[in-house]
């Protein structure tokens, strides 16, 4: 269980916008990672793909693919860059963290980095 938002004899409401629980599977970690639409001609799931934690950019972990959601959706975490448009959509693309030596958190933002033949750029806010 990852997060219990009610407590035994709270009244509910069918009303409300948080969920009661939040259940998931915490190993394998996977990472959701947004690629740009103007990108999505350079991604390569084959391609080498490192995750870096914000705050500790002096290490790189290895990525290893995961799956892709075939649905490209509008993108969620905005940078706050000035270059960025805010009607940006997104391909979701799934990895899983090999190893990581420092405490991860599920919802942490990281940056993930992913090899391309020409430069393509940080994929931007993902959550673990």
């Amino acid at each position: 269980m990852i997060q219990v938002n009610v407590r035994a004899g709270e009244s509910v409401s069918g009303q409300s916008q948080q969920p009661l629980m939040l259940l998931g599977q915490l190993h394998p970690l996977h990472v959701r990672a947004d690629v740009d639409e103007h990108d999505i001609v350079q991604f390569n799931s084959n391609a080498k793909a490192v995750l870096q934690l914000r705050g500790k950019s002096d290490r790189h972990y290895p990525l290893r693919f995961v799956r892709v959601e075939p649905y490209v959706v509008a993108k969620r975490w905005l940078t706050g860059d000035n270059t960025e448009r805010v009607d940006t959509r997104v391909l979701q693309v799934i990895y899983e963290v090999d190893q990581i030596d420092s405490a991860t958190y599920v919802g942490q933002q990281v940056d993930v980095f992913i090899n391309a033949d020409e430069p393509l750029s940080p994929v931007g806010k993902s959550e673990t």
